[in-house]
């Protein structure tokens, strides 16, 4: 079975400053023309601010443009974004048709810069933040090619993406959320890692569907983690499950 997440394409020494150059190697690999990562809700208990989390290989005009005109705040891939946890494509055409016109605008604009056709993967974190990783091309069906083909990639660099802006600018997080995991915990991941649901790893473990659940919600916000499956990649990764 092909995972959903492939090895990271960040170094552990890493920091904001390798985003562009990391990513930007994906794109070159799998022939996509931009990225763009931007956090649109940040944490409650962190202190930065939104603009300052905008992470992308598009023109500098655009960039300039986009924010001076905060159109953050009227892009239709915002707007979904905040509406669906699922990743989806966006382009000209349909993807437009319930918008406004000043939404629209947005999309007219950014087609002068040739950034028609993306794949926006919405990040809903541990700590109650929301962030936004695309990748762009102007061939639909290229775009539709990749992301069909090397989706376990994307989806690495959407969440390791993320999981270094908020090491960067969060604030350390409290006691609780250092603890060591606990053996059920572990446990949980490593079954997550396999493919199991709750139903089933309640099951195996002789546990309740609520109490796995309740397992897997700890140790995500112990490791940071976006959701289970992203705790029990990170946990392997750190060398805390095998």
């Amino acid at each position: 079975m092909k995972s959903w997440f492939a090895s990271s394409c960040y170094q552990d020494s890493d920091g904001v400053e390798h985003i562009s150059d990391r990513v930007g190697g994906l794109l070159a690999e799998f022939g996509l023309d931009h990225f763009s990562y931007l956090v649109l809700r940040s944490p409650p208990e962190s202190r930065f601010d939104v603009t300052r989390t905008l992470c992308t290989s598009y023109p500098e005009a655009w960039i300039g443009r986009y924010m001076s005109k905060r159109y953050y705040m009227l892009d239709p891939v915002a707007v979904v974004t905040q509406r669906t946890s699922r990743p989806f494509y966006w382009g000209q055409g349909r993807f437009l048709h319930h918008f406004r016109k000043p939404q629209r605008l947005v999309f007219d604009e950014a087609r002068e810069f040739r950034i028609t056709y993306g794949l926006t993967i919405p990040i809903r974190g541990a700590r109650g933040e929301l962030a936004a990783f695309s990748v762009v091309s102007s061939d639909k069906k290229h775009l539709a090619d990749v992301t069909r083909d090397a989706h376990e990639n994307l989806f690495s660099a959407a969440f390791d993406t993320h999981d270094l802006m908020m090491r960067q600018h969060a604030l350390p997080t409290d006691a609780s959320e250092t603890e060591d995991l606990s053996p059920r915990e572990k446990e949980c991941l490593v079954w997550t890692l396999e493919g199991k649901t709750a139903g089933e790893i309640a099951t195996i473990l002789g546990l309740s569907v609520s109490t796995v659940n309740h397992h897997a919600v700890m140790a995500s916000k112990k490791l940071g983690a976006v959701n289970k499956h992203h705790a029990a990649v990170q946990a392997l990764r750190s060398g805390l499950i095998a």
